[in-house]
């Protein structure tokens, strides 16, 4: 799994860059306006242990441009200007173009809504080939896909992925493997019905449990937060602490608002039930009784734990949802 530090970086200064138009314009005493206040980003890539790379320089803004949104928007333009030209071929130092796709992105998804498009969104892609092209896309799909990351955002990344999937500078191989990335993501989108599939459900009896074979959409009363996890998952195991611990989850799941379904990710049932005990004490344990889950890859599920929230007819509400937004979501209900 990814692991994400915030960082005093590139991204800050940039920022301050657009805002600070000049040395009269810096000793402003108003408040910012929404625009200043919305760019003010803090970078999280990830930096090797011990790497000293020096950042690509950043782009230059010209002292007439002065009104902040207009300087992030050529900034934007002309972000890899002052890139040396073999990084937009070949992959020279990895962690400053991993510094500066991120400081790229964050830039872009600071900006009001409706003020960048998506030529601003691919353009680090389409200036790439070759190995440096390769990189671009593994870190669209790190900080825009992967959880973990505040750059997350699955509609940007299916756009890029669209591009990727039919675009003739990307390597025939990596077409596939978008390709069939594409088609995972686009699985069970917001709004949509979600995928059906078999379940066992185990409940508490007076001398261990009882099990029930039901399918996802049979338990259509109530509205569902599904819980996907692998036994043996370290975050899988630190996500169902916290759940074991929250007294918002609980209260309504035995108040009926909700279901809450654990839905385990292995093969062999005997290796569900040896882990049942060490699940929260609320909700409903589940085991994939036709592996669809795994064999078929209904959900993507490429990284546990995710959880998602289905409506009692069946409609995905969220999907890769937070335990934050699971909160706040009960908490409505």
């Amino acid at each position: 799994m990814p692991h994400f530090l915030q960082l005093i970086s590139t991204t800050l200064l940039l920022t301050l860059a657009l805002l600070s138009c000049s040395a009269t314009a810096g000793q402003r005493s108003q408040a910012p306006s929404p625009v200043e206040a919305s760019f003010e980003v803090v970078d999280t890539t990830r930096l090797s242990e011990g790497a000293t790379a020096e950042p690509y320089p950043m782009v230059e803004i010209p002292a007439n441009i002065q009104e902040p949104l207009q300087r992030a928007k050529y900034a934007l333009e002309h972000f890899f200007d002052r890139w040396p030209a073999e990084t937009m071929d070949q992959l020279v130092d990895p962690v400053a173009m991993e510094q500066g796709l991120v400081d790229y992105l964050s830039i872009y998804g600071s900006m009001p809504a409706g003020s960048v498009t998506q030529k601003d969104l691919l353009r680090p892609l389409k200036l790439m080939r070759g190995k440096a092209l390769s990189e671009a896309l593994r870190l669209y799909t790190k900080y825009l896909y992967e959880s973990g990351s505040p750059l997350k955002n699955h509609t940007l990344y299916i756009q890029a992925l669209q591009w990727a999937t039919t675009s003739p500078q990307v390597e025939y191989v990596d077409q596939v493997i978008y390709k069939d990335m594409l088609s995972l993501v686009l699985q069970n989108q917001v709004g949509t019905p979600a995928s059906d599939f078999a379940i066992t459900l185990a409940r508490p009896a007076a001398e261990g449990y009882t099990f029930t074979d039901t399918t996802l959409y049979a338990l259509r009363d109530k509205p569902k937060v599904v819980i996907f996890y692998t036994p043996g998952c370290d975050r899988c195991t630190h996500l169902l602490e916290e759940v074991s611990h929250d007294q918002i989850l609980q209260r309504a799941y035995q108040t009926g608002k909700v279901d809450i379904l654990y839905v385990s990710l292995v093969y062999e049932r005997g290796e569900w039930e040896k882990g049942l005990s060490d699940l929260p004490s609320f909700g409903t344990p589940a085991f994939n009784a036709d592996l669809r889950l795994l064999e078929e890859s209904l959900y993507d599920l490429a990284v546990t734990p995710v959880i998602y929230v289905i409506s009692s007819d069946g409609i995905v509400l969220q999907r890769d949802a937070s335990l934050a937004e699971i909160r706040h979501y009960v908490s409505t209900l």
